[in-house]
């Protein structure tokens, strides 16, 4: 089946899809909130994304994974980048700021004061966050 018209079969969920060439190499990864819309997109007008012409003449074949969030989605798509960098992706996708939650002791009060910041730490204050940081803290037994 060709790959525009695959298209039209994906469901209209949250996930990750992947362009594939003739060989089987993949072009593309991306993510969306609407597989099928997004995907159906490439072979629509691709009006400021002439540059994808090229990527799109090439698809031979579309995967698509659905998944039961955007954000389940975008941990997807970043982790199956960080595994390979198809060609036509320019960077990593599904990134997020790194956020660090900051215990200040310099403001002299009884109580240290607690902030969330994009800088990790400075004089006087020490930081929990950044990249690699569980987003939930371990059951205790």
């Amino acid at each position: 089946m060709p790959a525009r018209s695959s298209a039209a079969r994906l469901p209209h969920e949250a996930g990750v899809y992947r362009f594939r060439d003739r060989r089987g190499q993949i072009l593309y990864l991306g993510r969306a909130t609407d597989l099928r819309s997004r995907v159906r997109s490439y072979w629509g007008d691709l009006r400021d994304r002439l540059h994808l012409a090229e990527m799109v003449a090439r698809v031979a074949r579309v995967e698509a994974v659905a998944c039961d969030s955007v954000h389940e989605a975008a941990w997807l798509e970043r982790n199956l980048l960080e595994a390979d960098m198809p060609p036509w992706n320019r960077g990593l996708g599904g990134e997020e700021t790194s956020i660090y939650i900051v215990v200040d002791m310099r403001r002299g009060e009884n109580e240290p004061c607690c902030t969330v910041d994009s800088r990790p730490h400075g004089a006087g204050r020490q930081s929990h966050g950044g990249r690699g940081v569980p987003l939930s803290a371990p059951e205790q037994e």
